[in-house]
């Protein structure tokens, strides 16, 4: 009907469907992969962020706790900021696409 080859129709018609969904996974996949990292250093680690708010945690340091839990916030709302970013750019065509 288009007239369109395998890859111009992937490029043209596939492709642009189906990256809102994609980025939508990659910002929720960062998400899990960092409470992943978070709980796996919380329960067995031997060096890391998170071996030391536990050893702070053990020694009632709750200024190296918060410190830490800013570290691992700015972390993820880094992660999150830059899959925004790409979104922007790669959805600028989107009619009604604020970005924000």
């Amino acid at each position: 009907m288009l007239r369109l080859g395998r890859f111009a129709l992937i490029r043209h018609i596939v492709l642009p469907g189906a990256l809102p969904q994609a980025l939508v996974g990659l910002r929720q996949s960062l998400g899990v992969a960092w409470l992943a990292l978070i709980v796996a250093e919380q329960i067995n680690a031997n060096n890391g962020l998170g071996f030391m708010i536990n050893d702070a945690r053990e020694f009632l340091r709750t200024d190296i706790v918060v410190l830490g839990l800013l570290v691992y916030a700015l972390l993820g709302l880094g992660t999150d900021a830059i899959v925004r970013f790409l979104e922007r750019r790669a959805l600028a065509w989107r009619r009604g696409f604020l970005g924000r």
